[in-house]
């Protein structure tokens, strides 16, 4: 008997029913309207719908937007770090960099021949400058290991604060330098030390826009690292290089991370004459 009221109450609620209007003037219409459950239904129904079409156009904004933000986040993060590894350079701008060195100085050469008539003048210019007479022995002694040719090299004397550089056996001008707070061969990241060995150019890389906070409370400096960046393979050691700097006071004192740093217009003659591969010996002595 219940399954039977059930039904009829089913039926009831799901047919429409024939109503007679009247539009007045003796005119009579008729209409079908649906029960006021089903009506009810109807509407539950419609607002269940909506409400999932908009959890669901909601839940897809946010991700979106949250992914595009991390985008943007993670790419500010990259453009500041310091300082930003070298790309290889291609075999034809390689080939053509000793002939664009001047017009295009961010170019850098992978061959270790730097027989350029334009360098061959500076040359002449720095030693009139600084003349220095020849050391063939202290040269060989020195660089013993490193390959023996008449190309530039660089020898740190950290004891001096003196950056030296050679053309062969010959020197050709002394810099003077400050070196990594701390004495000793560099031990392990962040301990100040200016690791000692021999080593190479990898890269020349443009620092002018570069910055980097001291952590002494001024924050970041731009021009932190002056006009260039010679980059070293320093035994796994990641950032240390010979660069310029917005502080020349600090030459001739222990004041960097662990880099070697000189004036920016030292700097920016010693880049002239630098190359990759070049040849970098650091030595406490």
């Amino acid at each position: 008997m219940q399954m039977q009221e059930f039904k009829n109450f089913l039926r009831e609620i799901t047919t429409f029913k024939t109503v007679w209007i009247d539009r007045g003037q003796g005119r009579w219409v008729t209409k079908k309207r649906m029960h006021p459950v089903l009506r009810l239904i109807c509407v539950v129904v419609a607002i269940f719908v909506c409400g999932i079409a908009y959890a669901s156009y909601s839940s897809f904004f946010v991700n979106s937007s949250s992914s595009s933000k991390q985008a943007s986040r993670e790419s500010l993060t990259f453009s500041l770090q310091e300082p930003p590894a070298e790309m290889p350079m291609p075999k034809a701008k390689i080939e053509n960099h000793v002939e664009n060195r001047v017009m295009n100085p961010v170019l850098v050469s992978q061959s270790p021949v730097v027989e350029n008539a334009n360098l061959e003048i500076r040359v002449e210019k720095v030693n009139k400058v600084n003349p220095e007479s020849s050391s063939s022995e202290n040269a060989q002694k020195i660089f013993a290991g490193v390959k023996n040719d008449n190309n530039y090299r660089i020898f740190v004397n950290k004891s001096e604060y003196k950056l030296t550089l050679y053309k062969g056996d010959k020197i050709v001008k002394v810099y003077p330098i400050a070196i990594g707070r701390n004495t000793g061969d560099k031990q392990y990241i962040g301990d100040h030390r200016t690791p000692v060995g021999n080593f190479k150019i990898v890269s020349i890389e443009d620092a002018s826009k570069w910055s980097h906070d001291f952590r002494d409370g001024k924050g970041k400096i731009k021009g932190a690292y002056g006009p260039w960046f010679l980059r070293l393979d320093a035994k796994g050691w990641k950032g240390i290089g010979i660069h310029g700097t917005h502080d020349p006071d600090s030459l001739g004192t222990r004041a960097t991370e662990g880099c070697v740093r000189l004036r920016n217009s030292d700097i920016q003659e010693l880049r002239q004459l630098a190359y990759v591969n070049m040849p970098v010996v650091i030595s406490e002595r």
